[in-house]
């Protein structure tokens, strides 16, 4: 005899499940859409001239990181892509400290690569949420030498 008890529980949970990452995807939709990424990069046009260029030609690769963990997977898929930049964007309560710590973690696993942390804390030029970018640095290092930016 089958237990349709068993079945009917099976299935109220799959479909808990199912509203629960239903609900989840449009939260992180609606995070992603209070953002205006374009006027961003406008804002910086004059530190980083060529953002607004590469977030234009989909070149930044712009992932919802949520939570710290699993940064270097992401720059490891970032490193298999012909995108100009990865922009690993945080959760909303995520401190400047961890940023800097997954920014050390990205640059002593890749060494090729340049990682910043950007937070909304620190006002001027900072994202408008917690971030970290990354882009190769000799890439960086000759985009730079083009706009006659001296690193101090």
């Amino acid at each position: 005899m089958l237990d349709t008890t068993t079945i009917g529980e099976d299935n109220a949970r799959k479909e808990q499940r199912l509203e629960e990452a239903n609900e989840k995807e449009e939260k992180e939709q609606r995070f992603k859409e209070e953002v205006d990424w374009s006027a961003y990069f406008d804002s910086i046009a004059k530190i980083c001239p060529w953002s607004k260029k590469y977030y234009m030609q989909d070149k930044i690769l712009h992932v919802k990181a949520g939570k710290p963990g699993n940064d270097l997977t992401w720059v490891a898929s970032f490193t298999a892509t012909n995108c100009e930049a990865l922009l690993m964007e945080y959760n909303e309560g995520t401190s400047i400290d961890t940023l800097l710590a997954i920014v050390e973690k990205i640059e002593n696993k890749y060494i090729h690569l340049a990682a910043f942390w950007s937070h909304p804390d620190e006002k001027e030029n900072n994202t408008p949420t917690p971030c970290v970018i990354v882009q190769d640095k000799q890439q960086l290092t000759d985009l730079r030498k083009k706009i006659g930016f001296e690193n101090d």
